[in-house]
């Protein structure tokens, strides 16, 4: 392997896992907090690419400019689906599955009716390419990396240093006892849900300009999300980043030696073995 060609593909590898581990880490919080899978995740990813389509495409405004109005619109629409949908049957953790892949549902198939059947691109926002040790990288794929890492170390810092993010960690941990402190079951399921719907939809308006988008994206992202937290550890956010960056290396070296459909049988076969062979994943825990 050469140099130009090791370098493209561990570029490749941390873009495709900054993308993975803002998916990734959405839905490791939203389990975390209230013990559930939420698999209408996609959705929020597959929404967040539309809604930066509309906003940089169709109304002409700036990247930057949309980066806080889709985390902000999703985020909420998050928001409102926890208070209308979610907390009426927060202690079904049954029917919390199924209302999760119905909404999947639900919002993939109205995307088609409202969105169209045809795939959309959105246009550049980093035209141009970088050169870097004699490999060519788009700026795109740049701008992927810079803003999914500085996406990531936002988070770590909220959760570890702010008040409202010790405030989440604490109800994850014991609620019993987080209630006594003060802090409301109602208000931070609420803020957990905007969070985890506001990062999926930032890896959506991450990958709008590199892919063309579809109403459909949202079910193999949910997958891929599941996956990633499965190899890392249900509920454990240090194992959700982790697991992120190995199974974006393995696609992006596998994909440029073997191709995807081989790579990502692979990427099973690695993840069932791995789980057969210690259950809790990289960095889970036991839990009752």
């Amino acid at each position: 392997m050469e140099l130009h060609e090791l370098v493209q593909n561990v570029v490749n590898a941390i873009s495709i896992g900054s993308i993975y581990a803002l998916l990734a880490l959405g839905l490791t919080l939203l389990f975390s907090i209230m013990d559930i899978l939420f698999f209408a995740h996609g959705a929020m990813y597959m929404l967040g690419a539309y809604a930066t389509y509309y906003f940089c495409t169709k109304f002409g405004w700036n990247y930057f400019v949309a980066i806080p109005l889709v985390i902000l619109l999703i985020g909420t629409f998050g928001t409102l689906i926890e208070k209308g949908l979610f907390r009426p049957i927060r202690n079904d953790h049954v029917a919390i599955i199924f209302l999760g892949i119905a909404l999947n549902w639900f919002l993939e198939s109205a995307g088609f009716i409202v969105f169209g059947l045809r795939p959309k691109p959105v246009a550049s926002a980093f035209p141009g390419k970088l050169q870097f040790l004699g490999s060519t990288i788009s700026w795109e794929r740049a701008v992927v990396v810079i803003i999914g890492m500085i996406a990531v170390f936002s988070l770590y810092f909220f959760l570890m240093r702010s008040r409202l993010g010790l405030g989440l960690r604490a109800f994850a941990e014991d609620p019993e006892a987080a209630e006594l402190q003060g802090i409301s079951n109602d208000h931070v399921c609420s803020l957990g849900f905007f969070i985890g719907c506001g990062l999926a939809a930032l890896a959506g308006l991450l990958v709008a300009p590199i892919f063309i988008i579809t109403p459909a994206m949202g079910s193999h992202a949910v997958l891929i999300s599941l996956l990633v937290i499965g190899l890392g550890g249900l509920g454990s956010i240090p194992g959700a980043l982790l697991s992120a960056f190995i199974i974006g290396s393995i696609e992006s070296f596998g994909t440029a030696y073997l191709g995807a459909n081989i790579t990502w049988g692979l990427i099973f076969i690695f993840v069932v073995v791995f789980l057969t062979i210690r259950p809790t994943g990289i960095l889970g825990v036991e839990r009752e």
